[in-house]
């Protein structure tokens, strides 16, 4: 491998990283795309002999840096089977996995990042952590190749809101607002105080919550996201709001949405925060759980010149039923990942102006 392809495969490996950034892996992901800029720095300053390989160069470092999911597929089939002694069978704990041939345990955060499932095949490469003494070892992980294991065992309850009743901590409901059930049955999850202390949890927090099929009476926290539903506020006098519309509506009118009809589906709680600032640009707003019945779902979208449903926020069978009608009445509607609400006006802003120059939004 020459310099120039090194050069080549941290490049597209960057490339790759800072378009799948997300807010649930940032830290993570910042760290990774600063090791890619240090080592594409001392790249630079190499002196390439004619045949340059990994030993010429001293390169085991590259291997560390380019662990992530992205790798050239021309030179795929080449590095597996190089490293192949470094190559090990996932599998799938409640919360994190674990390489058992060398008795690696690999963090919930990299499984995501990667997309592991049970079976998948993974590179391991040591970390020079400088600890002599360390009896711990450290890796960077790499996807080799997709494994035919899907985790079925395993169960995940995503979004979960975590609330204090008395003196315990659980989770009763969805942040879509539903309630946790096992079959039939509501369900109460409780949350060990050491797993409170772990993920510095407090109320309203979103988790995800993993069990085995076999025993869901013992459930984990496995991941805590950076969201949280606003807290219920008492609300001021309507005249106080209508004043402040008419006095800010002229100043900050939005000529891409003035006079549209946004609708958005899912984040009761938010939605107040929403329609402030949908009728300040000058939109009409409409709001729906998604857990209305199908007609008034049909209508209000028929009543639309654009959706978004915030999918964090919104049962699957809400948010199948608004993007079945979205089709059939032909209304532009966005899927929206997270429920911020500059992301959500964003979307709205971009919708209406795809519309404007009727160009699909799908």
């Amino acid at each position: 491998m020459d310099k120039e392809k090194v050069f080549q495969m941290a490049k597209t490996d960057l490339q790759r990283i800072i378009e799948q950034l997300s807010l649930d892996t940032l830290t993570e992901d910042v760290a990774q795309s600063k090791r890619y800029l240090v080592f594409l720095e001392t790249l630079s300053t190499l002196v390439s002999p004619p045949n340059l390989d990994k030993q010429t160069i001293g390169l085991d470092e590259v291997d560390e840096v380019l662990h992530g999911d992205g790798e050239l597929e021309e030179e795929k089939g080449s590095r597996v089977d190089q490293l192949d002694a470094n190559t090990f069978v996932f599998e799938r704990k409640l919360k994190g996995g674990q390489l058992q041939d060398i008795d690696a345990y690999v963090p919930e955060k990299v499984i995501r990042q990667l997309g592991l499932n049970q079976g998948d095949y993974v590179r391991a490469t040591l970390k020079k952590t400088g600890e002599v003494n360390s009896k711990r070892k450290h890796y960077f992980f790499e996807l080799v190749k997709k494994g035919e294991g899907k985790d079925q065992d395993r169960k995940v309850i995503p979004y979960c809101v975590v609330e204090k009743d008395g003196g315990l901590w659980v989770c009763n409901q969805t942040m879509s607002g539903e309630n946790i059930k096992l079959g039939e049955l509501p369900f109460t999850i409780r949350i060990k105080e050491s797993e409170i202390m772990e993920f510095h949890l407090e109320e309203g927090d979103i988790v995800d919550i993993a069990y085995f099929a076999d025993n869901p009476s013992y459930c984990r926290v496995v991941w805590k996201h950076h969201i949280k539903p606003d807290r219920y506020s008492t609300p001021l006098p309507s005249s106080v709001y209508k004043e402040k519309y008419q006095s800010n509506r002229k100043v900050i009118e939005n000529i891409h949405l003035k006079d549209k009809v946004v609708t958005l589906i899912g984040c009761i709680d938010r939605q107040a925060a929403y329609r402030e600032r949908l009728t300040t640009l000058g939109a009409t707003f409409q709001a729906m759980d998604g857990t209305e019945d199908e007609q008034r779902i049909a209508a209000l979208i028929k009543k639309s010149n654009m959706v978004i449903i915030i999918i964090p926020a919104v049962s699957h069978n809400g948010s199948a039923t608004a993007k079945k009608y979205c089709k059939e009445y032909n209304i532009p509607f966005k899927m929206c990942e997270t429920i911020g609400t500059s992301t959500v006006i964003h979307y709205a802003n971009n919708l209406a102006k795809e519309s404007e120059y009727n160009l699909s939004p799908r």
